[in-house]
């Protein structure tokens, strides 16, 4: 038996080694051919910065083979850089990957009937509105897309209430203690924390945590009209806007910090996009705003508050859930670059992590037991987390830092198509006015990121036949300010194209009559 075995063996392999003597200079070319075009890459990317007209920024590039894990192209990968909204797709992924794709965030109304304490009192009825720290609770853009308004979620909750029968309610109790009571991250510049983008991160965040002011002009030099959505006859509005029939529209908003006193300023020729401007406290805003319309409907209201550390809070009777899917979540994140977004995706990440109420302090260290395992030491070493927005310029990457995220994302098959989801394409998100004269033949999903002196650019193109995928990040630090953001813009297209090139010609991918080859 076992000679029949050797025997079978034996004459099985040699046939196979054959094979293998006939395709193995099949495969070296292959090789070698790769490598070509690797060193092909590098020499594009060099005649790219330096005809860019960039040469006074720090350029951080990294064009990597997904499959592989080869760096193709790269300038300074190694270097530090602030990543501005790429930080994004640090706290996105790995928000994906330690919640799951099937997490979701929920906002409960609860009833709770009287019963005794611990003391031996009767506490009277609640009513309890728990958060999960969920940004997208009564986002206007996600309810316009439901051809719904905030009234209406509102509304749904005051009939539910109703419907259980609640005609007076001797506390109305807001628990937003899944998150910590700092509001805002110490770094984020004060004098941009009334604009939407510096919103308060909350364990119970309402309407993107602002309020949108629409104004229409009156006569020349008489105040404007404005109507404040939502409507909130307690927050306090100082209209020192005037209106005009020319010149232009200069109408702006400011909140006076750690209040909720809102003042108007500048001209109003016509009636324009609404004024965004940040609320303090979300929690007391959206009780105080349930509260009053309960109290329109007819539901007494004696108290509202908030919970706090002394509140024992069991569950109670839920009476409506708003649900919402990690999926969407995402792609407010990355898509649109919503900064609430990944701020309470960081901080809902410490809170699993520790049990405790999140913060950017347990949310960062959730971040350096998630990331590191998917890095090499070097880059491990190289990310340093401050907030999960990239609003803060304390936060540290290097481009291949982002290039091996990217390639262990792409590589798990539970995260790559989510993740790769809740990307921007052309036309779409931060990439609506991007890309649109630059025809591809791959996709491209990427996200993008601004600040002061700070342009970033990192993701995929990938075959859509195949699933093949080309990795790129493209970091700018130290851009002087008489820099056109179009000189940006080319830079990226140029290095987008030419991976798009790679992959074009790795895969045999075409698209007629789009780019001469």
């Amino acid at each position: 038996m076992s000679q029949h075995l050797r025997i079978a063996t034996t004459s099985h392999a040699l046939p196979t080694r054959r094979a293998f003597r006939c395709l193995l200079p099949a495969l070296l070319a292959c090789i070698a051919t790769a490598n070509a075009l690797a060193g092909t890459l590098d020499d594009q990317l060099e005649k790219i910065i330096q005809r860019s007209r960039l040469q006074l920024c720090n350029l951080g590039v990294v064009v990597m083979d997904a499959s592989t894990g080869q760096v193709l192209a790269s300038n300074d990968p190694d270097d530090s850089f602030i990543p501005a909204s790429n930080m994004k797709l640090f706290t996105s992924g790995a928000a994906l990957a330690s919640l799951g794709p099937d997490f979701a965030f929920e906002t409960l109304l609860e009833l709770h009937e009287p019963e005794h304490d611990d003391q031996g009192n009767i506490t009277g009825t609640r009513l309890v509105v728990r958060g999960s720290g969920d940004p997208a609770f009564a986002d206007p853009e996600l309810l316009e897309m439901m051809n719904l308004g905030i009234e209406d979620l509102v509304t749904t909750w005051v009939n539910a209430a109703k419907d259980a029968g609640v005609t007076s309610i001797d506390e109305l109790i807001v628990d937003a203690r899944i998150f910590d009571d700092e509001l805002v991250h110490p770094t984020w510049p004060v004098e941009q924390l009334n604009k939407w983008y510096c919103a308060e991160v909350s364990g119970l965040n309402v309407y993107t945590n602002v309020i949108r002011l629409f104004t229409s002009p009156n006569a020349p030099s008489e105040p404007p009209t404005v109507v404040m959505e939502p409507d909130a006859p307690w927050f306090r509005l100082n209209n020192r806007a005037v209106s005009v029939n020319r010149g232009q529209q200069t109408a702006w908003a400011a909140r006076q910090h750690g209040t909720n006193i809102v003042t108007l300023y500048g001209d109003v020729r016509w009636a324009a996009e609404p004024i965004r401007v940040t609320i303090h406290d979300t929690p007391d805003f959206f009780g105080q705003l349930l509260a009053d319309r309960l109290r329109r409907a007819g539901v007494q209201v004696k108290q509202v508050r908030a919970a706090t550390a002394g509140d024992q809070l069991a569950p109670g009777r839920v009476l409506h859930v708003v649900r919402t899917p990690i999926d969407v979540v995402l792609k407010r994140c990355n898509t649109d670059s919503h900064n609430l977004y990944a701020e309470c995706l960081l901080k809902r990440l410490g809170h699993d992590l520790t049990g405790t109420p999140g913060s950017w302090k347990n949310g960062a260290a959730a971040m350096r037991m998630i990331i590191p395992p998917k890095l090499s030491e070097s880059a491990a070493n190289a990310v340093i987390v401050a907030d999960g927005s990239g609003m803060s310029r304390s936060n540290r990457v290097t481009p291949r830092a982002i290039a091996e995220w990217l390639k262990a994302l792409a590589d798990d098959p539970t995260l790559v198509d989510p993740f790769t989801d809740s990307l921007a394409t052309p036309g779409d998100g931060t990439l609506e006015r991007r890309f649109g004269d630059t025809q591809l033949v791959t996709e491209l999903h990427a996200k993008s990121g601004y600040l002061t002196g700070v342009s970033s650019l990192s993701g995929y193109l990938v075959e859509p036949n195949t699933g093949q995928r080309v990795i790129f990040s493209i970091l700018i630090n130290n851009r002087p300010s008489n820099v056109p953001g179009r000189w940006i813009q080319d830079f990226w297209e140029e290095i987008v194209t030419m991976a798009d090139d790679y992959l074009a010609q790795q895969t045999g991918a075409t698209l007629a009559g789009v780019r001469e080859r």
